[in-house]
């Protein structure tokens, strides 16, 4: 009887391995195991990064994710989080966007708030492509042909400059004279030395008649003799 149960036994065990094999595989294709692969393969999908050299200058590397540096803001009352000046830091600065500032100032470039710049949004034509925070009729900017001599290079074999937002050709009458020199201011000696040279010279007046008289009345002895 027990080596019958033993028999039994041994054909029945590899029939349940197999039968556990196939139910195994079975499984290994089974919805709930394809959504479980689904879960993994997204995870991995977003690994964007391991440092953060892997991520954007404004980015940082965080849980293997590229986020912004502002993510976590961490500025103080009154303060707003930008990009910093050195890749993946960030900085504390008074605004961001235009709301940040008071009523008729905007947010400049370099993050402070001020007038708006006139020049911001200016539409200026081919012609005339150079912009200058001065008004014009009803706009509040002029629209000029240069800003610099490098703006105005030469046609025709003529070299021209930059005159007041202009490009004139450098030819003679055309181009505006330079603002005179001045001519060198010539001292004039302090009035205590002007009277001493003028009284200098009475006495050298004075020696050369009195040495004429002397003379004369020598010669009139002379005669008389």
């Amino acid at each position: 009887m027990r080596l019958f149960i033993a028999l039994i036994c041994f054909l029945v065990l590899p029939i349940d391995a197999f039968a556990a094999t196939v139910r195994l595989g079975e499984s290994m294709s089974s919805p709930q195991m394809r959504n479980r692969r689904g879960v993994t393969e997204k995870k991995i999908a977003e690994i964007s990064c391991f440092e953060n050299s892997e991520c954007k200058p404004a980015e940082e590397c965080v849980a293997l994710r590229c986020v912004n540096v502002c993510t976590r803001d961490t500025c103080y009352e009154g303060k707003y989080c930008a990009p910093g000046k050195e890749a993946h830091t960030y900085q504390c600065v008074d605004c961001v966007i235009d709301a940040h500032c008071s009523r008729g100032e905007v947010c400049r470039a370099d993050y402070t708030c001020g007038k708006p710049d006139p020049c911001r949004n200016a539409v200026c034509s081919p012609a005339a492509p150079f912009c200058m925070p001065k008004p014009y009729l009803t706009l509040p900017y002029t629209c000029v042909q240069c800003q610099d001599n490098s703006h105005c290079p030469p046609v025709g074999g003529l070299s021209r400059k930059c005159v007041d937002g202009f490009c004139l050709f450098n030819i003679e009458g055309n181009i505006p004279n330079a603002a005179p020199q001045k001519k060198p201011e010539v001292k004039k000696a302090p009035q205590s030395a002007t009277k001493a040279v003028q009284k200098q010279q009475r006495f050298e007046e004075y020696d050369d008649f009195t040495y004429e008289d002397e003379l004369g009345d020598y010669e009139d002895d002379l005669a008389y003799q």
